[in-house]
């Protein structure tokens, strides 16, 4: 049998999901996210001015639709210079953040991984996430 979350309800599992307190992470190792990953298949970057950023209920937007989804503020780093070793950025994952469970993690598009810093890099993230049966 399949679970079905019916077009009204979308937009109330969403906000019962990104509920707790959320982080934002960048990472560094060359992986593609896959359905039995964890927080600890990600290698979190550092150094080039990086810091993690806390994604706050509030500023979650929901839009009801077919599919309903929710999306968060633009997130920018602006770098001061080159990354620590792992020295490039593949993508993001998200924690919550009272446990470190992950989330969800995406990989930055073909094209831009590896993404290697020098000063004045810019990396812009807009989380989304959708909610729809299928």
């Amino acid at each position: 049998m399949t679970l079905i979350v019916p077009d009204a309800s979308e937009v109330s599992m969403l906000k019962l999901i990104l509920t707790p307190p959320l982080t934002l992470k960048l990472y560094g190792n060359n992986v593609t996210p896959a359905a039995a990953d964890t927080a600890a298949t990600y290698t979190e970057i550092a150094g080039g001015g990086y810091a993690s950023k806390s994604l706050l209920y509030a500023n979650w937007v929901f839009t009801a639709g077919n599919p309903s989804y929710a999306e968060y503020l633009i997130q920018t780093w602006t770098f001061t210079g080159v990354l620590n070793a792992p020295s490039s950025c593949y993508g993001y994952f998200v924690i919550r953040t009272s446990d470190g469970l992950l989330m969800w993690a995406e990989r930055f598009q073909a094209g831009v991984v590896p993404l290697t810093t020098v000063a004045g890099t810019v990396v812009n993230v807009t989380p989304r996430f959708t909610g729809s049966s299928v």
